[in-house]
């Protein structure tokens, strides 16, 4: 479990660097939205293939770059629009809770 919650640590920090207006927003969820947290390290995943693919493609894997970089750009949605709902839930509600 250490691994995985490093990897989602990796992918908080990539997300800031990519969506630097929504940092605040960000280190809010990360201690309170488990949900959140898996999309972390699902976004540390797939930027971390992207770049393996960019750098060192197999035979075969060139046509996987688009693909993986819709994936980045699909879980950075996720990830704005996670920001947005949280702003409107009242303080005394935990993002992801299904309260």
């Amino acid at each position: 479990m250490g691994s995985s919650i490093n990897r989602a640590r990796r992918g908080l920090f990539k997300l800031m660097m990519r969506l630097p207006s929504r940092r605040d927003e960000l280190r809010i969820l990360w201690p309170q939205d488990d949900p959140f947290v898996a999309l972390c390290e699902a976004y540390d995943d797939a930027t971390d293939t992207l770049e393996r693919l960019v750098v060192r493609p197999l035979p075969g894997e060139f046509g996987l770059v688009a693909e993986y970089q819709a994936v980045c750009r699909d879980l950075e949605t996720d990830v704005e629009q996670r920001c947005r709902a949280a702003r409107l839930q009242p303080r005394s509600e935990t993002p992801g809770s299904d309260t």
